[in-house]
């Protein structure tokens, strides 16, 4: 526990560990995976300091909002890799697939009943939020969640970050001691209580079935009630595909990112969003990996506050410095938002500025309107808007840059603004690999004006920051990723 940063623990409901318990409970609900997990590693450390069996559970249910044949395989295929890790290394792992709503649920709470404590993940978004709420008011026995998020702890802020800026400051006066406290690789390495568990007859029978489920996924998932037309992408939902996806984007693209990470023909972002959202591989992995190729003579004394400005902090190559700034200043403040915003998705969330100036031109004219299915289908007029949406409900992944231009131009096509972000959450979580997330709500809610400033007043946009698919063709080629995706409908 001392490698843990005390901002990172959050204990839910003051109820200390019950030493006569038969098992420290980890519910690994966001950060799925084995390694630098400092939720993990805090369960390790309990079971170690109450001499206690760890017992990991990991769950599957069938009715979260937005179940899909998309989501459930890459789900499961990251539970197939944990379930050879877990034979591997003789790891006390109980997975729980549901066929019926209300199985997990009920397995759960058995597992209470032997339990010392429960630690799982702090996560500020989606129905896990909710679940974690209401489980503070509900347990008996100890529930401690643990952020295993990002780089900054979600404790070091005090409320929601307004801006870019403004965060950055944090990021900056925290980065050196949060770097230097990592996770552990292999937090399993330290449990010193290796006792196979001695399941119950319905714990056996449920394992078994979840085993056989995700031994055959397709088959399994054809008989859900879920939405099946939301196929299955090409992305594979393991750790072993997030760290293939981050060698190759260090090996090919980060030496290009600061010049070409807006340009979809060059396709220089990293494309790791898939895999930190389900919590696939960690965030400090990846600023370690990245860091690494910094050029030869710099090290962490080469790092100036700098007051929150974007350049002149990490001191090294331009690209490393403007991929650090995307992927732990822009990703976590909507991570830091949320957490201290429980309204993070409702519209009145966004800043009195941008609700006043889009309340101004609510009744402008629109040229077009579009209801959400021809949005879903890319039936609208503009061909690089259909090529944005079809990537995204066809591959479950849309380009950083354009994911901008996508949402502004839905403000457009759209009554009102109020329905322009409902349509965008809409899409968003239905088709992305990566929504349902912090990172995605800012996204959606910066083109209405979170985390921006008030510019030039325009019809529809009020003072919110404007964008056209006419302006992202003269900036960019966008040739190849058009030939790409025009053309499927």
């Amino acid at each position: 526990m001392e490698n843990i940063n005390a901002s990172r623990i959050f204990d839910r409901n003051g109820r200390g560990p019950d030493p006569g318990g038969d098992y420290v409970l980890y519910w690994m609900q966001t950060s799925h995976r084995f390694e630098y997990n400092y939720a993990l590693e805090y369960a390790v450390s309990w079971a170690n300091k109450l001499d206690k069996m760890l017992l990991i559970y990991e769950e599957l249910a069938c009715d979260y909002p937005w179940a899909s044949d998309r989501i459930h395989a890459f789900y499961l295929e990251g539970m197939a890799e944990h379930r050879d890790i877990a034979e591997q290394k003789e790891i006390n792992w109980l997975p729980v697939v549901e066929e019926e709503e209300g199985e997990s649920r009920a397995i759960l709470e058995g597992l209470f009943d032997g339990a010392c404590c429960l630690v799982t993940d702090e996560y500020p978004v989606y129905f896990i939020r909710d679940r974690n709420n209401i489980l503070a008011e509900e347990l008996d026995i100890a529930f401690i969640t643990v952020d295993s998020n990002g780089l900054i702890p979600l404790g070091l802020t005090e409320k929601a970050p307004y801006n870019a800026y403004f965060f950055r400051k944090i990021m900056q006066r925290h980065f050196v001691e949060c770097f230097t406290s990592p996770p552990k690789q292999y937090p399993m390495d330290d449990l010193k209580n290796r006792s196979p568990l001695d399941w119950t007859r319905e714990q056996r029978e449920i394992r078994q079935k979840s085993l056989d489920c995700i031994a055959n996924p397709a088959g399994f998932i054809a008989m859900l009630d879920i939405d099946h037309d939301v196929a299955p992408v090409e992305l594979k939902g393991t750790r072993q595909a997030a760290v293939g996806q981050l060698n190759r984007f260090i090996r090919n693209n980060l030496k290009h990112y600061g010049d070409k990470r807006n340009d979809p023909d060059a396709d220089a972002t990293s494309g790791l969003s898939p895999w930190l959202h389900f919590g696939k591989i960690s965030e400090y992995e990846v600023v370690k990996a990245v860091l690494d190729h910094q050029p030869e003579n710099w090290d962490l004394d080469n790092i100036t506050f700098n007051s929150g400005s974007t350049g002149g902090f990490f001191n090294g190559n331009h690209n490393i410095d403007h991929f650090l700034d995307q992927l732990i200043t822009w990703r976590e403040v909507g991570f830091h938002f949320a957490h201290h915003e429980p309204a993070y998705d409702q519209y009145e969330s966004l800043p009195g500025w941008a609700m006043e100036t889009l309340e101004k031109h609510r009744d402008d004219p629109r040229d077009y309107i579009y209801e959400l299915e021809e949005l879903a289908q890319s039936q609208t007029h503009d061909e690089l808007w259909n090529a944005a949406q079809t990537q995204l409900r066809e591959e479950g992944v849309m380009h950083n840059y354009l994911r901008m231009l996508w949402g502004k131009n839905v403000m457009q096509w759209t009554p009102n603004p109020e329905i322009a972000l409902a349509y965008l959450i809409e899409l968003n979580n239905r088709y992305a690999i990566d929504g349902r997330d912090p990172n995605s709500y800012s996204g959606i809610f910066w083109c209405f004006g979170r985390f921006d400033r008030a510019w030039q007043e325009r019809p529809v946009f009020g003072k919110t920051r404007y964008m056209t698919s006419q302006s992202a063709r003269r900036k960019l080629k966008l040739d190849e990723y058009l030939e790409r995706y025009s053309h499927r409908k």
